[in-house]
């Protein structure tokens, strides 16, 4: 796609330095920003300490208090009655927290939480929706070096006891329900309790719904009696100063391997990029409103819903629920009212606003307030960039630009920066400063030429990524770094292809890996969960490009018995249920088909690109 140049100026890092930036070799410029971003208690005597590769430790010596870096620091200044959050749920309740009122209760929770016993280097698992306390909850773990393990709420009761099983989370944090769904929160944590062969010390329930929920005495206790009953709530003596390597949070991520693969992220190297990378991508100003649509549990919300824009001393916008075709009308209201000007989301969610506003003659609005878009975890087409420009907008000439990371690398690596890269081309991606991004073919060797696609993989380590897989040490090797014996790289499992401008193209998943906007999502873990059926023989998940959604995740079954339509109908119901019971509604199909055999190749394996072929044009796509 090439479009009419692009004018923006930016507001905070300038072209000039952000180009300076990008000159500098990668230890001074890593030593630069690490004094630029974080506070120090006490200064870091060495950027890196690469004696034992690949556990790289950053920032040698240096100690800091995350609070003060994240909230403290605005109190000193006008910030200080600055609206940090607005929350809006999805019953239409609305909140606002100056960083004078975040700060008071991420405190009041850290007094909490240590007085029911949490430490450094607890587990707390966290099982919410998107609420202020989910924030506040993540604070204060984070203050007091408790590592924090957000698991998304539409998981089931038996992914959620595997998590805690592998973690050993001594403490869960979670809400009585959610407006979202019918089902209690409470009700999925008590059921993976059961599950699980050890007994938590503590659960703190948020009381969001005012549902009836099932407390057990001694254990279980209310958030609110936790932040105001004088027996928690009194002054706890804590030191909140944190050496720089330890980790500061845990995230589970979708994997190949059965066992849960929890990725571990260190306190500066995150906290550093994180500020960096918003202040590069989003350019906020003290008069920004920001929206994130991402979920909190994922990267993308701790680092640019929580840990990067707060930081920086910006204006968080963050609504409970998701933007669907079928509650448009709220994704107009919110940008208009509260005059939202830089917003991050994914394709997925401007695909399904795009088909509402065609189809609903109600939806004919517009934003007049956004002056800067960022997608990630998919790629923008044509259709959708004219629509965002002549639709959403009306403005013609706003930023969009693309931006890629993972869980693991803990943020952005690969985008179009506003304002720097020239904007001949508003999709083009390149590597951030210090960011070493190379593709090569399966040995490890460099592809020099244009438009050959090959492996996407980082030639030297970065701040910000994993520190470790949580009890999988070998794994973290093998999976990351050492694919080529020969190379120290550290593999993305993305590919990827240089244009002839030397823009870097990046072409997806090289594993059974599906990643969107929503999360990722592994073919293998759906394949092996409908596979328990009795009623199943075959199973085969597969991915097809949709025009409208972007990504449609087909999964194919062969029944021992293909009887009538009302037993397929009975049998697409359960299957549709044992998902949700396995693994969680995240991980259910778009479409589930069943046929009479799978394609076979003649060592007999699944042939999944013919099967491909034939779901394009089951699907009429």
């Amino acid at each position: 796609m090439v479009h009419p140049k692009l004018s923006y100026q930016r507001q905070k890092i300038s072209a000039d330095q952000y180009e300076e930036y990008k000159k500098i070799p990668s230890g001074t410029l890593f030593d630069a920003l690490a004094r630029k971003y974080l506070l120090w208690e006490e200064p870091f005597r060495r950027v890196l300490d690469d004696m034992a590769p690949p556990h790289y430790r950053w920032f040698v010596g240096g100690k800091l208090d995350v609070y003060h870096n994240i909230l403290g620091k605005h109190l000193e200044t006008v910030r200080r009655n600055k609206a940090a959050l607005i929350w809006r749920g999805v019953n239409f309740e609305e909140r606002i927290y100056t960083y004078q009122s975040l700060a008071y209760e991420v405190k009041s929770l850290i007094n909490g939480l240590v007085h029911l016993g949490v430490k450094k280097g607890d587990r707390v698992l966290l099982f919410m929706p998107d609420l202020p306390e989910t924030v506040i909850s993540m604070l204060a773990c984070a203050s007091i070096g408790a590592i924090h393990v957000a698991y998304h709420m539409a998981y089931s009761a038996e992914a959620l006891a595997q998590r805690l099983q592998h973690c050993r989370a001594k403490y869960i944090i979670t809400s009585d329900g959610t407006h979202l769904r019918t089902r209690s929160l409470k009700g999925v944590v008590n059921e993976a309790l059961e599950r699980i062969d050890y007994d938590i010390r503590h659960c703190v329930v948020v009381e969001h719904t005012g549902q009836q929920v099932l407390m057990r005495p001694q254990r279980d206790i209310w958030y609110n009696n936790l932040i105001t009953d004088p027996q928690y709530s009194r002054e706890a003596i804590v030191d909140l100063v944190r050496s720089a390597d330890e980790p500061l949070f845990m995230i589970y991520t979708s994997a190949k391997s059965k066992t849960p693969r929890g990725v571990l992220h260190s306190l500066a190297g995150y906290l550093m990029w994180a500020q960096f990378t918003t202040e590069v991508l989003f350019d906020l100003d003290e008069v920004d409103i920001f929206w994130n649509t991402s979920d909190l549990a994922w990267i993308n919300g701790h680092t640019y819903a929580v840990y990067g824009p707060l930081a920086l001393g910006a204006t968080l916008f963050l609504y409970e629920g998701s933007i669907s075709y079928e509650n448009t009308q709220c994704f107009f209201d919110y940008l208009n009212k509260f005059h939202v000007t830089v917003l991050y989301t994914n394709p997925s969610l401007l695909r399904s606003v795009m088909r509402a506003k065609s189809t609903k003659r109600s939806l004919n609005r517009a934003s007049n307030s956004l002056r800067l878009i960022g997608c990630g975890g998919e790629k923008i087409n044509e259709d959708l960039y004219d629509w965002i420009q002549y639709e959403l907008t009306n403005k013609r000439n706003l930023p969009i630009i693309q931006i890629w990371g993972q869980t693991e690398t803990g943020g952005c690596l690969i985008a179009g920066v506003p304002g720097v890269l020239g904007f001949e081309d508003d999709t083009m991606m390149c590597p951030l400063p210090g960011v070493d991004a190379r593709v090569v073919d399966n040995q490890g060797k460099a592809l020099d030429g244009f438009v050959e696609p090959g492996r996407l993989v980082l030639a030297s380590p970065l701040p910000s990524l994993l520190q470790d897989l949580y009890k999988d040490d070998v794994g973290y090797q093998q999976t990351f770094w050492k694919k080529f014996p020969e190379r120290s790289y550290f593999c993305t499992g993305d590919g990827a292809y240089y244009d002839e401008q030397g823009n870097l193209n990046l072409t997806g998943r090289l594993d059974d890996i599906l990643s969107t906007g929503a999360g990722r999502r592994s073919l293998d873990e759906i394949e092996e969960t409908v596979m328990t059926m009795k009623r199943v023989r075959e199973c085969a998940a597969i991915v097809i490009d949709h025009p409208v959604q972007g990504y449609m995740l087909v999964t194919y079954c062969v029944l021992y018995d293909f009887r009538d339509e009302s037993y397929r109908e009975k049998t697409l119901r359960e299957i549709h249920e044992h998902i949700i019971e396995e693994i969680g509604e995240l991980n259910l199909p778009d479409k589930i088909r069943f046929t009479k055999y799978l394609p076979k190749t003649p060592d007999n394996r699944i042939n999944r690109d013919l099967l491909k072929e034939i779901a394009l044009q089951m699907e009429g796509i």
